[in-house]
């Protein structure tokens, strides 16, 4: 079973990553929870994302709105995921729960669907 982490901190956080002297020690707990997936044989990809340069567009009465910021109000930003496929969803939370993110803020776990046949 395939699942995507999404893994969500405090805007502090990601500004203490960012800063070649503090975030030195958390992005190397990082790169042991990624080592450790790879090792195990269950990571399929993922990625970084710029939790301060998210935007967000939605169509309302026909005209296209722009916001900074994936949300209004968040006290989480969305900074990376990866694709997991492990066997059950228990191992998929098993992962979650190592995750950095779990401990300073979140960690969600999203079932992948396939698409439908057409």
């Amino acid at each position: 079973m395939e699942f995507v982490l999404t893994f969500h901190q405090p805007a502090e956080v990601y500004e203490t990553h960012a800063d070649p002297v503090r975030g030195a020690a958390p992005m190397q707990a990082w790169r042991h929870y990624m080592d450790a997936m790879a090792a195990a044989g269950v990571l399929r990809g993922g990625n970084r994302l710029d939790a301060f340069g998210a935007t967000s567009v939605r169509v309302r009465a026909g005209q296209r709105q722009v916001q900074d910021g994936p949300f209004a109000q968040t006290k989480d930003l969305l900074g990376g995921y990866v694709v997991v496929e492990v066997p059950s969803l228990d191992e998929a939370l098993k992962w979650a729960e190592r995750s950095p993110s779990s401990v300073v803020g979140a960690t969600d776990v999203w079932p992948v669907m396939g698409m439908a046949p057409q």
